[in-house]
This record gives structure tokens, C-alpha cells and sequence, in this order.
């Protein structure tokens, strides 16, 4: 081979100068989508001032919560006040008659009649605790459900840096599977020039060929993924369909701060399961208790605050006040109302009701503590695998340093005849492959972290950020 030639062709390889019209990749010339293609922008800040702006999932849950807040107000109304009522009634009135009829002795009158009245209604005084149990599993119910929407909010927010870290992750990999098939496309180039000399056999330029397929076949995929995922950030923050992103950011892979020790310490405090299953939990202990108390012959003390009633009509009015028919008594009255199965659905005196009810209060206990050994079984496994990856990231950074200098070594030897094409194609396959199994592991041990806080109920980890993994780059 000419020494000249072999200095440029080892120049260019080096260096990577190749523009991307010497590029030899098979774009596609013509696109067949009825979808505009828009090009913007995006980092981290974007994305997430966005789509807590402008997701719809976002905007819906933040109108429940209003509507959470006014329910939780309306229990406790409910419970602690007199459900007073303003009430107005009205008797039909005439406005006017269409046709006479032969008999009209029943025609409605004229005038306006009827009742405004403020009721009061009855209150309860005393009811042996069995109203304000019922009431506090509303309460904790309604309060649950709001901070079930906060944390679902948070959660969402999470998913937005985890949509686009994977952004990241897959623009990474397209440059990856981009820069391997520009080192097979330059092995295919020469080879294709060399077989018309005759100066390879026709069995390296169909491995060499073979090699630059395959490339493609790896560059493309990853565009697609890329692409797709790009499709679906669109969706989370909002932004017209088939919108496209500039990306001038990366991610990097900073290990854990927090142990194993303070995350269990975090989730039985924090974690949203079990949360949940204490809420069950407390709800069966309280309707157990209101079951016992509802079978007892226990007397309920009420007090009927009576009605306000401003009677009506065309001749004259009156305003009276009123408890019962014709009695304007205030009276504190006490009431049993009790019922017992002898035989049928409950059993003998509501045994076998009173018993469903105590083993569903156990049941929820046994539930609670399942869903804590849950979350102890998923953290375990989190660190398990965070002690793991911190290995293998450590093999992976020393490893793939030494394959860019084998497959450098070997395409020397290939180019001096020195070395076979199966080495050279074995250098550049298994370097391509640590590079991007490097990324993935990284990019998993992020989503580690963030499984992580959505599990223990916390919106960043103590001692770090997420934000913290997005760098500032250029272009790649």
C-alpha cells in the first residue's frame, strides 16, 4: 500500500474529520408524515416549568384538589354545625288562562303563596362516639385522597426528569451507533475500492459490507427510539405533534449519598403504600368499633333547633317559629334504635357480622404490615442493585478506554495487512457494545435513585438533587 495514502486514511480515522456528506448512510429522501416537523429548544428547566404548566393529567389533578378541599370542609361542617337550611316553597300561581272551560271553580289563584323558612333541623348531641368515628374516616379519607393528588404531582414531576434523562440516554446512544457506523462505513469505502484493484479478496469486502448493514441497521433503530421518545416528551409538556428537540445538555452518574439505614427510616414515615394501608387500616379499626356500638341498645340525645317559617299568600303573612306541629318547645330527647338478627344474614343477635367486621379489622393489620415488608423487599433490592452497578460502572469505565485502543490497534494491523478482518470486526463490535451497555448502566442506576424517592415519598434525595445530574454540552 502507499504510505501516503495509508498516512491520510490513518489521519482521518484518528481525527474523525469526515463531514457528513462522506458519511455513507442511507438517509431517507422523502418524508411520508402529515405532521409538520418543528425544531425547539429544550432543557431541563423547560421541561419541567412546561409540563407542570401545561399537562393536562397536571391541570385536571389540580381542579380534584379543589374540589378535594371543598369535600374536607363539608365533612367537617357537616359534623360539628346544624345543617341549616334557607328553604323557599311556593304554591302554583295563575299567570294567565289560555282557554276558559265550562267549569272553573277550581282555578288556581292569582297571588303568590307559600313559605320561606330557616330550618334547623335536628343535632345530635351524644351518640356515644359512633358519629365522630364515622366522621373521622371521612376526614382521613378526603385528607388521604389530597395528598394522594400532591403526590401524584410529585410523582409527576419526577417522570418529567426521568422522560428526559431518557432523552438524553437515547440521543447519546444514536451518537454512539452514529460514530460506529462512520468507523464500518470508512472499512466498507476502502474495501469497495480495493476489490476493483484486486488488492482484498471479495470475501473481506462482503464481511466489510456485511459490517456497514449491520451498522445502519443499529443507527437507524436508535434514531427511531430517539425519535419516538422525542414524540412522547411532546405529549407530557404539551407541545405540538411531531415537534423535534435541540438538545445542548447531558447527564453524568453520581453515586448515592443516603444509605440503605435512613431510606427505610424515610419510607415508614413518607411512603405513599404505606400510607394507604394505614388509612385501611385505621378505617376498619373505627367501623369495628362502631359495629359493637351498633349493637348495643344505646340511647342517641338529640335537639331539634327547629324552623323559622315565613308563611305567605295575597291577603296577609305571618312569621312563626316552630319544632313541632304547633309547639315551639326547645327539648333534649333521647332515642334507641336498635336491631338484632335472631336468624339469617348476620347471625344469631349479628354474631357472624360483628365477626366479618373484627376480621376485616385484622385483615387490614395483616395488610399493613405486608405492604411495610413490601417496601423493606423493594429498598433492599434498590441497594442491591445500586452496590451492584457501582462495580460494574467501574469495570465498564476502565474497560472501554482499552477497547477504542484495541480497535485502533486493529484497524492498524487490518490496514497493513498485518491483522484479519475478524479482529477487526470482533474490536468493533464488543468496544460499541461497552459503550452503549456504559450508558445504559448509568442511565439505570438513575432510575434507580428516582424509584427510589417515589417509593420512600420524597421529591429529591436527601443530599442531592436530580437536576444535579444535567450538564451544560455542546452538540455532539
Amino acid at each position: 500500500m502507499n504510505k501516503a495514502f495509508l498516512v491520510l486514511l490513518m489521519l482521518t480515522w484518528s481525527g474523525h474529520t469526515m463531514s457528513q456528506d462522506d458519511l455513507y448512510v442511507q438517509e431517507t429522501s422523502e418524508d411520508f408524515s402529515q405532521v409538520q416537523k418543528i425544531m425547539k429548544p429544550l432543557s431541563l428547566n423547560i421541561v419541567l416549568e412546561q409540563g407542570m404548566r401545561k399537562n393536562f393529567e397536571e391541570n385536571i389533578r389540580k381542579k380534584n384538589l379543589n374540589i378535594l378541599a371543598n369535600n374536607l370542609i363539608d365533612a367537617k361542617e357537616s359534623f360539628y354545625l346544624p345543617n341549616v337550611q334557607l328553604k323557599l316553597e311556593t304554591n302554583n300561581q295563575r299567570l294567565g288562562t289560555i282557554k276558559d272551560g265550562s267549569r272553573d271553580g277550581g282555578k288556581t289563584p292569582k297571588g303568590p303563596s307559600g313559605t320561606l323558612g330557616l330550618e334547623f333541623g335536628d343535632y345530635t348531641v351524644f351518640n356515644w362516639g359512633k358519629d365522630y368515628l364515622s366522621y373521622l374516616n371521612t376526614k382521613e379519607t378526603i385528607e388521604r385522597d389530597i395528598l394522594k393528588r400532591k403526590e401524584e404531582s410529585r410523582d409527576f414531576r419526577q417522570n418529567l426528569i426521568l422522560a428526559y434523562t431518557n432523552l438524553l440516554y437515547l440521543k447519546e446512544v444514536t451518537r454512539i451507533m452514529k460514530d460506529q457506523l462512520r468507523n464500518a462505513s470508512f472499512i466498507y469505502r476502502l474495501n469497495r475500492e480495493k476489490v476493483t484493484l484486486k488488492k482484498v479478496t471479495k470475501h473481506d469486502y462482503y464481511q466489510a459490507r456485511t459490517e456497514y448493514l449491520r451498522g445502519q441497521q443499529e443507527y437507524f433503530t436508535a434514531k427511531l427510539a430517539f425519535e419516538q421518545a422525542q414524540e412522547k416528551m411532546a405529549t407530557l409538556i404539551n407541545d405540538a405533534p411531531g415537534t423535534l428537540y435541540t438538545i445542548r445538555e447531558n447527564f453524568g452518574y453520581t453515586k448515592i449519598k443516603m444509605t440503605k439505614k435512613s431510606a427505610l427510616e424515610l419510607a415508614y414515615k413518607n411512603a405513599p403504600y404505606i400510607k394507604n394501608a394505614k388509612l385501611t387500616n385505621n378505617i376498619r379499626i373505627r367501623e369495628y368499633e362502631v359495629a359493637l356500638r351498633d349493637n348495643m341498645p344505646l340511647p342517641k340525645v338529640s335537639l331539634n333547633l327547629g324552623t323559622y317559617k315565613h308563611n305567605f299568600d295575597s291577603k296577609e303573612s305571618q312569621t312563626l317559629y316552630e319544632t313541632e306541629s304547633n309547639s315551639n318547645n326547645i327539648e333534649l330527647v333521647a332515642s334507641v334504635n336498635a336491631t338484632w338478627t335472631i336468624f339469617g344474614d348476620g347471625g344469631v343477635f349479628n354474631r357472624r357480622k360483628l365477626a366479618n367486621s373484627r376480621m376485616q379489622r385484622e385483615t387490614s393489620d395483616w395488610n399493613y404490615k405486608s405492604t411495610r415488608r413490601t417496601v423493606e423487599n423493594i429498598i433492599t433490592n434498590i441497594f442491591q442493585q445500586f452496590n451492584n452497578n457501582h462495580d460494574q460502572i467501574k469495570i465498564y469505565d476502565a474497560r472501554v478506554p482499552s477497547l477504542k485502543k484495541r480497535l485502533d490497534l486493529a484497524l492498524n494491523r487490518y490496514l497493513e495487512k498485518r491483522g484479519r478482518y475478524n479482529d477487526f470486526h470482533l474490536a468493533l463490535v464488543e468496544r460499541y457494545e461497552a459503550e452503549v451497555a456504559n450508558v445504559k448502566l448509568k442511565y439505570e442506576y438513575f432510575l434507580a435513585k428516582v424509584k427510589l424517592a417515589q417509593i420512600i415519598g420524597v421529591e429529591d434525595l436527601p443530599g442531592e438533587t436530580f437536576e444535579t445530574i444535567i450538564s451544560k454540552t455542546g452538540d455532539k
